[in-house]
């Protein structure tokens, strides 16, 4: 690999991984561009060969599609396993399960550089605080942007090494492993994407009776033939009827058109409220810590209309910034009503000169968890592996670029207007817009309409990305019976489905740590091997 490619893949990957803000944030990098099917297109036309990207990137991106990082904590990082596993792969001419089974040690270590990131910015933190107490407003607010130093230290550096320096190695031991090991890990990397579509099905699945979508759904791929889209287009359908024939009260929903529309006056125009918005898009997570998390985003986003806000007025504007140092923590999509209620509220706090700090304090703390809880398992753990597995059937083995640029459109397409619909709506009403939200059961309706839809396509394609066989036959005289083709008569790719909810049940029922599964799917592919049992 040249230098500049190993340079533009190490601006990508740092661009893409998890707490930088060049790319809106988390929307267009880490869930976009940070989404192994995506980097692989981005990966193969740096390197000449965009159908392989795609081919490697699917493979370790059904691997990873149920990966969600509640509160902050992080059981696989895809960005090293992305960036560095991908473009290896290609220029080695290892084969896509080879690379899955390397993007294992290298999303460990990834992990390791969120947490140092993370520890480490707690000494931005403090310079935030000190910048804050002497009336540095300005340079307070750009903590965000000065906090990158160690984000682009862990990331950009360890990618660009690797590429870099680490590609000239990677033919040779390639070609220096032994026919076993070489087997094991192909094996191997065909049956761990079954962990990563327990992991969504952990979030997904409610009641043992959903599991009869996820069955669904790999029915209609493995016995009908069905192509993705008409499989979405059932469970979209299915979702609709769950929704229309349930009785959910919908008539909240009319309410935050008409209280928007009620008149007030206000200090910030519509160019301050996306202004506003956009810094919170951007910077949310940009300089993550253990201590404060989300909080200097927060501070940016008010710091950056506190001038409209108090006008002239240093010691208001310091004792805005100084009342949102608290910790805070939420899911930032999702949750971004919360960053638009506080702005609301500081607003009237501002016009009615009335001293509103504990009761604001008091809702953004009160509203984080609940919206926690709803964007990560209505966003992150329903919504992006949907898009991901209707992306993936796209894809499938042939590379096609239509699943990642179906995946990026429209994923931003839902999300930048959401998004910016929730933060507007959160200004407008205050706290009010949460309560409509959070009342009437119509967030439990969608959810679980979404859910349907992603447990449909999630065993279709469990079925195209995993194809578990045995090569065990049975001979009696001049008869030779192959098992595998017997199993099949009676469900076609019976052992993958069987396989498969074994995971889920060792996932959800038996609590098996992550870790320990992995452990299990290495023992697996080694007696799978070595006896037959399991062959790709």
């Amino acid at each position: 690999m040249i230098f500049w490619q190993a340079l533009l893949i190490a601006i990508f990957g740092y661009c893409s991984s998890i707490y930088s803000p060049w790319a809106i944030g988390l929307l267009g990098g880490w869930y976009t561009m940070g989404r192994p099917l995506v980097s692989g297109m981005i990966i193969g036309a740096i390197l000449g060969d965009i159908q392989t990207g795609i081919i490697i990137g699917a493979a370790i991106q059904a691997m990873y599609i149920g990966l969600v990082t509640p509160g902050g904590s992080m059981p696989a990082d895809v960005n090293f396993a992305a960036w560095i596993g991908i473009p290896l792969a290609v220029i080695s001419g290892a084969d896509s399960t080879y690379a899955v089974s390397l993007s294992i040690a290298l999303s460990f270590l990834g992990v390791v550089a969120v947490y140092a990131t993370a520890s480490f910015n707690s000494v931005f933190v403090h310079k935030m605080d000190r910048y804050i107490t002497n009336g540095q407003l300005e340079k307070a607010i750009n903590i965000p942007v000065v906090g990158q130093i160690t984000n682009f230290v862990c990331r950009f550096i360890p990618i660009f090494l690797a590429n870099y320096l680490g590609a000239q190695f990677v033919p040779t031991m390639v070609s220096a492993i032994p026919e076993w090991l070489g087997g094991i890990l192909t094996l191997l990397g065909s049956i761990l994407p079954l962990i990563g579509f327990a992991l969504l099905m952990q979030y997904v699945v409610k009641k043992k009776v959903d599991l009869l979508y996820y069955l669904f759904g790999f029915i209609l791929v493995a016995v009908f033939k069905a192509p993705i889209i008409p499989v979405v287009l059932v469970g979209l359908l299915l979702a609709f009827m769950d929704i229309k024939y349930s009785q959910v009260d919908l008539s909240s929903l009319k309410m935050i058109d008409q209280k928007k529309s009620e008149n007030r006056f206000k200090l910030l125009d519509q160019k301050d409220v996306r202004k506003a918005y956009w810094n919170w898009q951007f910077w949310t997570l940009s300089v993550q810590n253990f201590e404060r998390m989300e909080a200097p985003a927060i501070i940016r986003m008010l710091g950056k209309v506190k001038d409209k806000l108090y006008p002239n007025d240093k010691d208001a504007q310091k004792a805005l910034l100084e009342r949102h140092e608290a910790f805070f923590n939420t899911e930032p999509y999702i949750g971004s009503i919360i960053p638009g209620i506080v702005l609301g509220m500081e607003e009237q706090s501002a016009i009615t000169k009335e001293n509103s700090a504990d009761l604001i304090s008091s809702i953004k703390t009160a509203l984080m968890g609940p919206f926690a809880g709803i964007g990560d398992s209505l966003y992150v753990g329903t919504l992006i592996p949907i898009l991901l597995s209707i992306a993936l059937g796209l894809s499938s083995e042939s590379g096609s670029v239509m699943g990642p640029i179906f995946y990026v459109l429209a994923h931003l397409a839902i999300m930048l207007p959401l998004t910016w619909f929730l933060f507007k709506s959160g200004y407008s009403m205050g706290m009010d817009s949460a309560q409509l939200v959070l009342s009437g059961g119509i967030k439990d309706k969608i959810t679980q309409g979404m859910n349907i839809v992603g447990l449909i396509v999630v065993g279709a394609i469990t079925t195209m990305y995993v194809n578990v066989k045995t090569g065990l036959t049975f001979t009696q005289g001049d008869m030779v019976i192959d098992l595998n083709s017997a199993l099949n008569s009676l469900f076609p790719n019976i052992i993958t489905i069987l396989l498969g909810l074994a995971t889920y049940y060792l996932l959800v029922n038996k609590k098996m740590k992550i870790g320990y599964l992995f452990l299990v799917f290495i023992a697996l592919a080694v007696v799978g091997y070595f006896t037959n049992l399991l062959v790709v």
